[in-house]
């Protein structure tokens, strides 16, 4: 479909055509009042046969003028004059990525990480303010020339959902980016939306989305085939970074990182080995997640110089020791007298964690007294310790408050084909696979902001904040899940959802030291 314009604005002075679609035509303008430079996107004029769209279409900008973000494109006001309705947003130096990557090919994993972490920031930020974008294609993200990301059109495509535009066949999303559930007829969503940036962040590595031909098959691809996995169309992706893509964009919603954050912790261990996590720790000191990636080199961080120093101590005192040892054994002793060095056992202390520690102690040497003894020795014989496994105690019964709107929790390692859970408990084996929390839910109101926590004894592990979509059900199942980086140690657990900040429901478990 061809656009063709011929309007005057009353508010702006459209100066230069700047970029064109099949639905719309955006301008560089110039605001009448105080000659601000703006950009400004017309739609079709048919767009106006609707009268709900119209609505729509400027409530949702109004909502989206709301967003403040660097990497973001300012909303300022949507309008509608005569049959043409028109959104005025930020004017930015930038081209869309889908042109960069036409341009350049595909991108090397270190400005691919780049930029999806600020697509993923700007993702982040609009999903705690309730505002999906639906539409997350490479044209709807800009580059600069330093690279530095913008995401433009939040929540447009949301304006035909419920309309007879959707009705005579406009697409409410590319079907590039299109979740499995968008196809199966699901709204937008923070899932979804993240769906797209794993596309992006596959066709910036490999230079074209997973899935391209017909709008029809790629449609279908979408919702039931498996895109080719990245090592294997570009041999320079390691397994690693492959596999993180990937699990971003599983068919199942669950499978999928909860945020863009942590999808970019992951892309971040993949390709530079180690990421700004929050992880537990034996000892008092607890990791601080920053939620960016330190750049310093690895010799500056302060914890390799603590791993250096603890053994270098180490030696240090079993050297000392050792030179006293030394000067007790050779001391001159008293005539008629001799010594012996008997053998000291060793006690072997088996931890929780399977860990094992050597309590060393000194050398006892026995010296026979004269006539006129010195000194009564006394030699206290030492215990030798047997590891025995102790199993951490059960949990109880989850609590509930009374007015918690979730009830019914359980937890499971495992997740059937019918949405089910699976090996159902409170004890659990250690190892790399989620544990998932199951909860029914009813009376919830949509834009209800709660949270699942997760920790391990006194270490929050992960905290995920999101508002209840209105495109949920009123009553029904739901469920999260936490795999923490490294796998499950042993230890206790606790799982909190949370109200409005306040906790409502706490599930427990273990995972048992040396379990089968």
């Amino acid at each position: 479909m061809t656009i063709t314009l011929d309007i005057q604005l009353q508010d702006y002075v459209l100066e230069e055509e700047i970029g064109r679609g099949d639905l719309a035509v955006v301008y560089r303008a110039r605001r009448r009042s105080d000659g601000a430079e703006v950009a400004v996107k017309m739609l079709a004029c048919h767009f106006t046969f609707d009268e709900f769209f119209g609505r729509r279409f400027k409530e949702i900008a109004k909502q989206t003028a709301r967003l403040e973000h660097p990497h973001i494109v300012r909303t300022y006001e949507a309008k509608q004059q005569g049959s043409v309705l028109y959104v005025v947003r930020e004017l930015i130096d930038a081209r869309p990525l889908a042109e960069v990557l036409e341009a350049q090919g595909p991108f090397p994993p270190q400005r691919m990480l780049m930029i999806a972490r600020q697509i993923a920031a700007a993702l982040d930020y609009a999903h705690q303010k309730s505002i999906t974008h639906g539409d997350l294609s490479a044209n709807r993200v800009y580059l600069d020339a330093n690279d530095q990301a913008t995401v433009a059109d939040f929540g447009q495509t949301q304006a035909m959902v419920g309309t007879s535009l959707v009705k005579q066949g406009y697409a409410v999303g590319a079907p590039e980016i299109l979740a499995p559930e968008r196809v199966h007829g699901q709204g937008t969503s923070r899932q979804s939306d993240l769906y797209s940036l794993g596309i992006l962040c596959y066709q910036m590595l490999a230079g074209k989305p997973p899935f391209t031909g017909t709008p029809a098959a790629v449609l279908h691809a979408q919702a039931y085939e498996q895109p080719r996995p990245l090592h294997l169309v570009n041999p320079s992706i390691s397994v690693p970074l492959s596999e993180a893509i990937g699990r971003m964009l599983s068919k199942g919603l669950e499978l999928r990182y909860n945020t863009g954050a942590e999808f970019v912790r992951a892309l971040s261990v993949a390709i530079e080995g180690t990421a700004p996590v929050r992880a537990p720790a034996a000892a008092a000191a607890q990791i601080k997640e920053a939620g960016l990636q330190s750049s310093l080199p690895i010799w500056k961080r302060s914890w390799v110089w603590l791993l250096i120093a603890i053994p270098v101590i180490a030696l240090l005192l079993a050297l000392g020791f050792w030179v006293v040892s030394l000067l007790n054994v050779f001391q001159p002793a008293p005539a008629g007298t001799t010594e012996s060095m008997p053998a000291t056992p060793t006690a072997v202390v088996q931890g929780v964690g399977g860990a094992e520690s050597e309590p060393g102690g000194p050398v006892v040497v026995k010296v026979e007294p004269t006539e006129t003894p010195l000194i009564t020795p006394e030699s206290t014989p030492t215990p030798t310790v047997t590891p025995t496994f102790v199993p951490l105690p059960t949990p109880g019964a989850p609590t509930i408050a009374d007015d918690s709107p979730f009830t019914n929790l359980r937890l499971a390692q495992e997740i059937g084909e019918d949405n089910q859970p699976e090996q159902v408990g409170t004890s659990f084996r250690p190892g790399t696979q989620p544990v998932y929390l199951f909860f029914d839910y009813d009376g919830i109101k949509p834009g209800t902001t709660w949270t699942h926590r997760w920790t391990w004894a006194d270490t929050e592990l992960d905290a995920y904040q999101d508002v209840w979509s209105s495109g949920y059900n009123s009553s029904g199942t739901a469920w999260v899940f936490y795999n923490p980086t490294g796998g499950y140690q042993p230890g206790p657990y606790k799982v909190t959802l949370e109200v409005n900040g306040q906790t409502v429901a706490t599930a427990t478990f273990v995972i048992q030291p040396g379990a089968p």
